[in-house]
């Protein structure tokens, strides 16, 4: 299939956004972001989560991303966030320049997220903190009915040099950076009305993580069953998202 454009990607950030939203309000507060004087959010893609840390904190906030359509998008909104275009493995800021360095679903796609995560941590000043609000781990998804979603999107999503299992490895980075690591998973169990509302979202952007290797057929099946599934109100969906906190 077509790869996406940009405005689908923000639709599809914009829901992420929402599943993570309580956790993320927990983190801003342990995180003291109100009174923080500078914020970064790296791999902000169209601004999201740059655009709340803007409206949640009384400093100066960052949006930083590697991908031009991304940032051009971002800053044709109504944001008090300025965004600059780098690569959170090389990151153009000095030591200790930030009290609070976030990410969203950022590090499954990066080639070295160790070292994004080391890159994180050096940009905060000493008892600064690096939050890492959201990475899925699709080794921990549970469906019912018992579909092979979970291994499609395993494979799917190595074929494009993403790290499905990410979350598991949160802590690990955390700690290897020298930070203290607080790490928990987002609630993540789909309700029936979630399901019912994001099912074409959902499986426009599985069809995509699995890509053309798929088998057309299962696929169709799969979703068929899930559909019943959603109208008989037996539909489960378990995916486990994970969150640290790292203070230097």
């Amino acid at each position: 299939m077509s790869e996406p454009t940009v405005a689908q990607w923000h639709d599809q950030f914009v829901r992420q956004a929402q599943w993570t939203s309580a956790t993320r309000s927990q983190l801003y507060r342990r995180a003291n972001l109100l009174r923080s004087q500078r914020v970064l959010d790296a791999g902000c893609g169209t601004g999201v989560i740059t655009d709340e840390l803007a409206r949640r904190t009384q400093g100066e906030v960052i949006g930083l991303d590697i991908d031009p359509a991304m940032l051009a998008f971002a800053r044709r909104q109504d944001s008090l966030a300025h965004y600059e275009m780098g690569d959170v493995l090389g990151l153009p800021y000095p030591d200790g320049h930030f009290d609070v360095a976030a990410c969203h679903f950022l590090l499954m796609w990066v080639s070295d997220p160790v070292r994004a995560v080391r890159e994180l941590a050096r940009v905060v000043r000493p008892g600064g903190r690096v939050l890492i609000c959201a990475e899925p781990d699709y080794g921990g998804r549970v469906d019912w009915p018992d579909l092979p979603i979970r291994q499609w999107q395993i494979d799917g999503l190595r074929r494009q040099g993403a790290d499905p299992l990410i979350g598991r490895q949160v802590r690990r980075m955390l700690v290897s950076s020298g930070l203290s690591a607080h790490v928990g998973v987002v609630p993540s169990l789909w309700d029936a009305s979630a399901l019912r509302e994001n099912f074409g979202g959902e499986w426009m952007w599985l069809e995509r993580d699995v890509g053309d290797a798929m088998d057309r057929e299962a696929f169709a099946r799969a979703k068929a069953q899930a559909q019943e599934a959603i109208e008989a109100g037996t539909r489960l969906v378990y995916l486990p998202v994970f969150y640290g906190l790292g203070v230097k």
